[in-house]
C-alpha cells in the first residue's frame, strides 16, 4: 500500500513540510522503516520479559538520524521487509501471549494494545501524508 501511494505521490513534494505534521513525506517513510526494528524488538521483549519498561519511539528523532534517506522507494521496501518479520513473529504467538504487558513510557499496555498503537500510528502518518493532496483534489472542479 505504501509503495502504491508513493508511485502516485508527487515526487516534487516528497520534501515538503506538511501542515500539522512534524515530518515530510520522505522523513515519514524513513521513520517508519527505522522504527519497525524497534517495534519488533519491543514485541519480543514483552513476550519474553513481560513488564519490561521502554520509552515511546520518537519518530522525529528517527527521521533526523536517517536524514540521508534519499531513496524513498528503498525506505518503503525496508519498511515492508521489516514489517513482514514483525507479522511473522506475531503469527507465532499463542493466545495468552497477547495479554503480556510492556511498560510504555510508564503505562502498562498489553502486547495486543501495543500492536494496535503501532497500527494507528501508521495510519496517522499515512493520513498526514495524503490529507493535503486529497484536499487539493477535492477543490478541483
Amino acid at each position: 500500500m505504501l509503495e502504491r501511494l508513493l508511485r502516485v505521490f508527487p515526487a516534487d513534494r516528497l520534501d515538503d513540510k506538511i501542515p500539522g505534521a512534524q515530518l515530510t513525506p520522505r522523513q515519514t517513510v524513513a521513520s517508519l522503516a527505522a522504527s519497525e526494528t524497534l517495534v519488533l524488538e519491543r514485541i519480543r521483549l514483552a513476550n519474553t520479559h513481560p513488564g519490561s519498561a521502554v520509552d515511546s519511539i520518537d519518530a522525529f528523532e528517527l527521521a533526523l538520524q536517517n536524514k540521508n534517506a534519499k531513496d524513498i522507494f528503498h525506505e518503503a521496501e525496508v519498511f515492508e521487509s521489516r514489517r513482514l518479520m514483525t507479522v511473522e513473529y506475531l503469527q507465532s504467538l499463542h493466545d495468552l501471549d497477547w495479554s503480556k504487558t510492556l511498560i510504555l513510557s510508564g503505562i502498562a499496555v498489553t502486547l495486543g494494545d501495543y500492536v494496535g498503537l503501532i497500527l494507528s500510528n501508521d495510519l496517522m502518518h499515512l493520513d498526514e501524508m495524503t490529507r493535503p493532496l486529497a484536499a487539493e483534489v477535492a477543490t478541483i472542479s
